[in-house]
């Protein structure tokens, strides 16, 4: 391989092939602005529409309404009841759908998990509960 880069190198050599003239970005600038048309400038005379004029109004009460909206949730953050954890568990127990998922939460202790299970009576034992008796 080491072989075949040098036969390159020497059969074609080093040179890019791509010359740039002498004195060529000399007078560039000066041979482009003769190259372009002599064209007026005339200023265009632009309304600024409607949303362009309240946009700024609506973006500032936007901005109200956000600190309104944050200030609110960090009033109620700081105000909450203690006690009202333990009334959310409450009613979670209270249906029976939720308490697997209260459960699962990790905010009961096994002790109370096995008491609940020991409580819980499945609709088909009281069947069978009645039958037996």
């Amino acid at each position: 391989m080491k072989q075949e880069d040098t036969s390159f190198l020497t059969k074609y050599g080093k040179d890019p092939g791509f010359k740039v003239p002498e004195n060529y970005f000399a007078d560039f600038n000066k041979r482009m602005v003769d190259m372009l048309p002599d064209v007026e400038i005339t200023p265009v005379d632009v309304k600024p529409t409607m949303w362009q004029r309240v946009r700024p109004l609506v973006y500032l009460a936007a901005m109200f309404a956000g600190v309104w909206c944050m200030l609110t949730v960090l009033k109620n953050v700081n105000n909450t009841d203690p006690y009202a954890v333990g009334a959310v568990a409450e009613k979670l127990t209270d249906d029976k759908s939720n308490v697997d998922e209260f459960i699962m939460s990790g905010s009961v202790s096994d002790y109370d998990i096995i008491n609940y299970e020991d409580s819980v009576v499945m609709s088909n034992e009281e069947e069978v509960i009645e039958q037996n008796d």
